[in-house]
């Protein structure tokens, strides 16, 4: 397994069309001249060379502290948002925006840190600066209200969005979410001290990679090497190690459950039988939570792992579509 420090988001996550323009973004290694330099072997503008197609779009937002944000917008009809998990890239969804593209117009964006998005210029990785890019994407797209659909580390961002920007929230879907259980499965609910950690660069190996993936998909046909040979890829992106360590420094957990009391939107909340990353039973705690929402609706996959909408595309799209077409359905805007 990774270091908690280089795979910040798999501790995150067990602790709780315009042509491509490059050149645009800065390695955070400028910024610390004293410390010792990121271990990444590619550039950003490398990365971007070789991941992007033609439905990547690439901005700077108004507001944004000149991030600039890998994201895609495909489809017409009421607006799904998508989140990415801690080890994730917008890449992952394939599968769900095959079908949800029929109905809905599906968004979907690489966080800071993961995927072909920038570094962040003012060194801001923190959750209140993912919502507030949130709301700049959307707004810049022109979509004032939405659907918004996390897992994992995205399942926390896309909660505290939906209980901090109610108004804009049409319904909130929630797959493995990370925000309530430390520890990974079988944890708690109390986070443990730890010692103050410094930065250490570390070059992600294919091995460590394949070692994470296994863990946290049961499903192991469904981690190819081109999968793997992508995040490998994303993660050695010059600076990245280090933008992993400021985000995993930043990092506070809040009170989820008020976060989650404040939810209006109806919600939904898939679970993976057999997640060794967060107990089945924390999907319970994320119902028992959404008290104020519309309506709760919990669904488990037996034998399922952590990443559902990799490993069972087909199944739990399914279950998100029936879901969207009985809360929003076409009527929405």
């Amino acid at each position: 397994m990774l270091s908690s420090v280089r795979m910040f988001a798999l501790l995150l996550a067990s602790l709780i069309g315009a042509a491509p323009v490059i050149g645009m973004a800065q390695s955070p290694d400028t910024a610390y001249p004293g410390e010792p330099k990121s271990a990444g072997t590619i550039t950003y503008d490398e990365i971007v060379k070789r991941y992007a197609d033609q439905n990547s779009r690439f901005v700077v937002l108004e507001g944004s502290d000149g991030i600039r944000v890998h994201y895609k917008d495909q489809g017409t009809g009421p607006a799904i948002l998508l989140v990415h998990s801690s080890v994730g890239d917008l890449v992952d969804w394939d599968g769900w925006v095959k079908v949800l593209s029929k109905s809905y117009r599906v968004v979907r964006l690489d966080l800071p840190g993961f995927g072909l998005t920038g570094p962040v210029p003012s060194g801001n990785y923190s959750v209140d600066r993912y919502l507030m890019l949130v709301d700049a994407l959307m707004d810049h797209l022109g979509i004032e209200r939405f659907a918004i659909a996390g897992t994992s580390f995205g399942g926390l961002v896309a909660f505290r969005y939906a209980g901090t920007r109610t108004d804009r929230v049409t319904a909130l879907v929630l797959q493995n979410s990370a925000g309530i259980e430390y520890g990974g499965r079988g944890g708690t609910t109390e986070r443990a001290r730890s010692p103050a950690r410094v930065f250490t660069p570390e070059v992600t190996t294919t091995d460590m990679i394949s070692s994470t993936l296994k863990s946290i998909i049961n499903d192991h046909s469904k981690i190819t090497p081109v999968m793997v040979q992508r995040k490998v890829d994303y993660w050695n992106v010059i600076g990245r190690d280090r933008e992993g360590f400021i985000a995993t420094r930043m990092y506070e957990r809040g009170n989820p459950q008020r976060v989650l009391g404040h939810v209006r939107a109806p919600a939904l909340v898939l679970w993976g039988g057999n997640s060794n990353a967060l107990s089945p039973e924390t999907a319970q705690a994320f119902v028992d939570a959404l008290k104020n929402a519309k309506s709760v609706k919990k669904i488990i996959y037996p034998g399922g792992g952590h990443l559902l909408h990799i490993e069972r595309p087909e199944e739990t799209v399914a279950d998100v579509k029936a879901f969207l077409d009985k809360e929003i359905g076409k009527a929405s805007k």
